[in-house]
């Protein structure tokens, strides 16, 4: 979800993350592994960091990449091919020969992939607390988060997914959302995959959030969903007046009343997130928003935005972390049921050397600085 920020270091992404991934794959040399070399080519912002350079494959040239300026009907380039979203497709989600699963199943295909990616890429606000303003990242950048396995929050995951879907064969475009609370309507980003099933149907693409959404979501219903159950979150769509589609899900908490619906069955359900689908949004549009709140502290978010939030799948089980000064705490999430710890600083560095070794030791202890965490 969108909210001031503070980014990470691009020569630290560069460095640290790119060469752990490359170590990964050094020994094979099938088609897949030479797309990911290709893939995984460094590149370098120029001094203004308005653009980057991309080494061309075949030979020594550069190419010149832009950030291209847009206007408010056209997105920013985003710098993603077809042989590198395959490459991530075969590499790093490990679906193979995702052009004939493309042909044969364009739905059940799609439904793999947004699965793959909830589980493959982490959602963390890590790059609020580091030292190098949000606004100087480039849209390679951005792409090389994705690659190096550091993952993000909104604005990282769902613009790499559009393109990536794009890039496979399908149509998309970002839509509008909000948490419950928000004053904005346009505090995230989200995509839309549109004529999978048929000409002019819709499907809710989203695996940039704090929350299992292991699924394409088609929006073919009239006025709630059926319930999904996706790993330990049970969840419902709701429509309501204005093409505004509502994400809720079971929950103990206790919540105001605005932050609640009730379906058919006179079931509570607690809104999660808020699309606004009347009108299409870009990129670009959510890269200015952002670019605005270079200079202003994390520790002003708003919970739990204002700590560390981390949530990745790990084997069979989601880690959920929150962390701000003397209260780590860390939830494990098993399909039917949960454990929660508290750790100390130091464990919490252990733990993420062990499960999470691509974020750098230099980068964790910056991180835990800013949120202050004992």
């Amino acid at each position: 979800m969108l909210a001031n920020s503070y980014c990470f270091s691009t020569s630290l992404v560069a460095t640290h993350s790119l060469l752990y991934i490359m170590s990964r794959h050094t020994n094979s040399d099938d088609a897949s592994s030479r797309r990911l070399s290709q893939m995984l080519r460094m590149t370098s912002a120029t001094e203004n960091g308005r653009h980057s350079q991309i080494q061309d494959s075949t030979s020594s040239t550069t190419t010149s990449i832009p950030d291209k300026q847009a206007s408010e009907n056209m997105d920013l380039f985003y710098p993603l091919t077809r042989d590198e979203a395959l490459s991530f497709v075969e590499n790093k989600l490990h679906i193979p020969d995702p052009e004939a699963f493309f042909r044969n199943n364009k739905q059940h295909f799609l439904n793999h992939l947004v699965e793959r990616l909830n589980q493959v890429i982490p959602f963390t606000n890590m790059h609020f607390f580091t030292s190098t303003p949000f606004c100087n990242l480039t849209s390679e950048d951005y792409k090389q988060h994705i690659f190096s396995d550091l993952g993000g929050i909104c604005i990282w995951i769902n613009p790499f997914t559009k393109a990536l879907l794009e890039q496979l064969g399908y149509k998309a475009y970002h839509v509008c959302g909000n948490n419950p609370g928000d004053t904005r309507n346009d505090t995230h980003i989200s995509t839309i995959a549109c004529d999978v099933s048929y000409p002019g149907s819709r499907h809710l693409v989203d695996p940039g959030t704090r929350r299992p959404l292991c699924a394409a979501i088609p929006l073919d219903f009239e006025k709630e969903s059926p319930a999904y159950k996706f790993h330990f979150m049970k969840s419902k769509f709701f429509w309501r007046e204005g093409d505004i589609l509502v994400w809720c899900a079971q929950s103990s908490q206790r919540v105001p009343e605005s932050q609640v619906m009730y379906d058919s069955n006179g079931e509570k359900w607690q809104i999660q997130v808020t699309y606004w689908l009347k009108e299409k949004t870009t990129w670009h549009r959510y890269r200015g928003l952002w670019q605005k709140f270079g200079n202003v502290s994390p520790q002003t978010f708003r919970h739990p935005f204002n700590g560390l939030v981390f949530f990745a799948y790990l084997k069979d089980q989601i880690v959920s972390i929150l962390g701000f000064k003397d209260n780590i705490a860390v939830i494990f999430y098993k399909e039917d049921s949960y454990r929660k710890v508290h750790m100390t600083r130091t464990e919490l560095m252990n733990f993420f050397q062990k499960h999470y070794p691509q974020y750098p030791a230099r980068m964790l202890q910056e991180v835990f600085q800013s949120c202050q965490l004992q």
